[in-house]
């Protein structure tokens, strides 16, 4: 979908809730209190929400640019060859340039270093790499998507927008180009400007940027993390059960014709939703009624049968063998 903003401004591609985030958040509900790896999980969970919050703090301010035809997209990832990608956070298009927005949410001092950022915090020293040069390669790899396809260059820039607003910033004072890239979010509005004006001249026509448009979103590949490996976690480890969000247990179960929570006493028709969703994040993309009854710990064949077509879901196989496909878009518009 399309949003066509005064003056021309387009988001092209909208960006989403991180599937790693969903994962870690279905993976909290269904450990054990006393898993030895949850609070390992809470620390990756703050971080990722933290990156996704800082990515939407720059909405706000690129909404403030003046009127121009551009285009944005938001959290590209662009594969270079089979396994190997490179990850934008915000693109703004343009027929004379293209920028590029890095989002960096952390708190403390924050130290941009040759190489290296440096982050400060509660008497701790952390090692990260260069941001600067992240950007750079993303500029490199754009650049030559673009030669690649339309045989043309293009002027682009990039900048690392530090989003939390309690951080400091530091900068090797020979650090010329990280003195020029890292900006606070009010930034992005006069630098946008700056570089507006030195370029006027239109680059790409408007067959040409819906061209690169129309690749952009056909090689953008979501990111699909093995975050159970990660944390060396097994499939056994993981509780079956429908969750409440009131009472925080899979204490879910059918009642007559609704499913209420046997701790607190809400009822809730979509937990059962819910928990398909959490199996495909933590277990497969394929379920059987058999292991959809496993699952929800739910024992009648007819019940799990007629919850899964209700879904709609394509599926293969027989009656006795059909396995349904999922996928978190089809799963997601029932909730």
């Amino acid at each position: 979908m399309n949003k066509l903003n005064r003056g021309g401004r387009m988001i092209k591609k909208y960006r989403t809730i991180p599937i790693k985030i969903l994962i870690l958040e279905a993976l909290l509900r269904r450990l054990p209190e006393n898993h030895p790896k949850r609070p390992k999980i809470r620390e990756e969970l703050v971080r990722s929400y933290a990156g996704y919050r800082g990515e939407e703090s720059l909405d706000y301010y690129l909404a403030q640019l003046p009127p121009d035809n551009y285009y944005i997209f938001q959290d590209l990832r662009i594969p270079i060859s089979k396994d190997t990608y490179f990850q934008i956070d915000i693109l703004l298009l343009t027929r004379r340039y293209f920028i590029i927005y890095e989002a960096k949410n952390m708190l403390g001092t924050l130290f941009f270093d040759f190489n290296q950022l440096v982050r400060t915090y509660e008497e701790k020293e952390e090692i990260f790499p260069d941001p600067i040069v992240q950007v750079q390669n993303q500029q490199y790899h754009l650049d030559n998507l673009l030669k690649k396809h339309l045989n043309k260059t293009v002027p682009n820039t990039s900048f690392v927008v530090v989003t939390n607003p309690s951080s400091k910033i530091e900068i090797n004072s020979q650090y010329h180009v990280a003195k020029q890239k890292v900006i606070r979010n009010p930034a992005i509005l006069p630098r946008f400007v700056t570089y507006s004006r030195q370029h006027p001249t239109d680059i790409l026509d408007d067959r040409e940027l819906q061209k690169i448009t129309r690749l952009l979103l056909k090689f953008h590949t979501p990111s699909q993390p093995d975050i159970l490996s990660q944390f060396q976690i097994s499939i056994d480890e993981i509780l079956p059960g429908l969750y409440c969000d009131r009472c925080m247990s899979l204490s879910i179960v059918k009642v007559d014709r609704t499913w209420k929570c046997q701790q607190c006493g809400i009822e809730n028709d979509k937990a059962f939703i819910q928990a398909i969703i959490d199996y495909f994040l933590l277990i497969g993309a394929t379920i059987t009624n058999q292991q959809c009854r496993a699952f929800i710990q739910h024992s009648s064949i007819y019940v799990v049968s007629r919850l899964l077509r209700s879904l709609k879901l394509p599926y293969k196989g027989s009656t006795k063998g059909r396995a349904y496909q999922l996928s978190l878009h089809d799963l997601q518009k029932w909730l």
